[in-house]
């Protein structure tokens, strides 16, 4: 127990505050970005304050102290992991030390339309100390200062003018951020709503990003200070705030079964351009599992395996394994969704059904246990996190993929490492 709670504290906090470390030197002649990116992959492998974890940390502050400024976004990058738990793509940034990157990068990514993921993953980091709550010593108030402003320039200049959906669910998660510092700041503020209405005027209707925004200034306007009535709530539903969002959710979710009228709202909403409010949505039929699964089921399985947002699939992933009995009879419909070449998933949407389908295996028969195996070790690696689930739901008859969870934690980092050592496999040899 003690080995898995350090295992979970890190992904918020243990990489800045593991210690000092013994400086190690650094190999010599090696690459400075490769000797970083090296370090930091052997600390997300070791035990946080072990000796390994340790070493590496000492040979990363080596490798980035000597590195030269115009080098550090390269690296950054580098470390950026879309797929890792919260808090570690911070931790790689908070490795840099405060205010690490020259503001004109920072511009140049936010700029650059064409940038590739991971520095997507790397600019939602960074935004990421914007936040209210984010640690201080992250990032300077003026800095802070300078990313909002620059933010809201860059949302200013490209009102009018059509951006591709990723540059659409970027500017979401950005503005997201700021805003929960910055919304109200009587120095940033006004700049930011101004530019963020002129961008939704002059959206085209399908732009998600676009969409949220009326809501955002509305609640910017009119802040809400307690969820305790039914059109609050629903207001509360496009918070940019999750937590917000969340406890929305949760009112509804005790307020829709006494009021089918509202109910309806709520499932009209599964049509939203919103996708944080879309996801919002069905978080309450989570909450509402009583309220007419023979409606509700049925949505909540269209919208998994057919909304392109991914919030939206992971929340419909949620309320469908919270009504796991009523949709018990859904095996077949999840896996043809999984097998269909017509309309392959994409390695998100195959995670979210992998993981209703672990919810719901035992009411799988043979034949489909065979193929939910066969799916979750050919997704193994890149829908990770629904083929583990998967493959500890199925237990012993998922025995042909022990060489195969056996290759993924010797290669893998703690955490992954960790979850098949520790459940997955147990699981499985019982």
């Amino acid at each position: 127990m003690r080995r898995l709670a350090r295992t979970i504290a890190v992904a918020c906090a243990a990489f800045a505050a593991a210690g000092t470390a013994r400086q190690a030197p650094a190999v010599p002649g090696a690459d400075p970005v490769a000797e970083a990116v090296g370090q930091w992959r052997q600390m997300r492998r070791a035990e946080v304050a072990s000796a390994e974890f340790l070493a590496a940390k000492g040979r990363l502050a080596v490798a980035l102290g000597t590195m030269p400024v115009t080098r550090r976004l390269e690296a950054a990058t580098s470390m950026m992991d879309r797929d890792a738990p919260p808090g570690v793509n911070a931790a790689a940034v908070e490795q840099f030390g405060r205010d690490p990157f020259p503001i004109t990068d920072i511009q140049r990514l936010l700029w650059d339309a064409q940038r590739p993921y991971a520095q997507r993953v790397l600019l939602k980091a960074y935004y990421g100390f914007c936040r209210a709550e984010a640690k201080a010593s992250s990032l300077s108030e003026e800095t802070q200062g300078q990313l909002v402003a620059m933010l809201a320039q860059r949302i200013d200049n490209l009102a009018g003018t059509p951006i591709h959906y990723g540059e659409q669910r970027l500017f979401v998660h950005l503005c997201s951020d700021v805003l929960t510092k910055f919304g109200t700041s009587a120095q940033y503020g006004p700049a930011l709503t101004q530019a963020l209405r002129n961008y939704a005027e002059k959206a085209q209707k399908t732009d998600c990003f676009a969409a949220a925004i009326p809501a955002w200034l509305d609640l910017i306007q009119s802040p809400i200070t307690s969820i305790d009535n039914f059109g609050t709530a629903v207001r509360a539903l496009g918070h940019w705030e999750p937590l917000s969002r969340l406890r929305a959710a949760a009112y509804l979710g005790e307020y829709i079964p006494n009021d089918d009228k509202a109910a309806q709202v709520l499932l009209a909403m599964l049509r939203d351009p919103r996708h944080e409010a879309r996801a919002a949505a069905v978080q309450v039929f989570a909450f509402a599992k009583g309220y007419r699964p023979e409606d509700t089921v049925p949505k909540l399985l269209a919208t998994l395996t057919h909304d392109s947002g991914v919030i939206v699939q992971e929340a419909a992933a949620k309320a469908l394994i919270a009504r796991s009995e009523q949709a018990a009879g859904q095996v077949g419909l999840l896996l043809e969704a999984l097998t269909d070449p017509s309309r392959p998933p994409k390695r998100k949407r195959t995670t979210s059904i992998l993981r209703v389908l672990a919810a719901l295996v035992k009411s799988a028969t043979d034949e489909q246990k065979t193929l939910i195996l066969r799916i979750a070790r050919l997704r193994l690696e890149s829908s990770t996190d629904g083929a583990l689930a998967a493959l500890q739901a199925l237990g012993p008859a998922a025995k042909p993929a022990v060489p195969d969870l056996q290759a993924l934690a010797a290669k893998s980092d703690r955490y992954i490492a960790d979850r098949i050592e520790r459940h997955v496999l147990p699981a499985i040899q019982r």
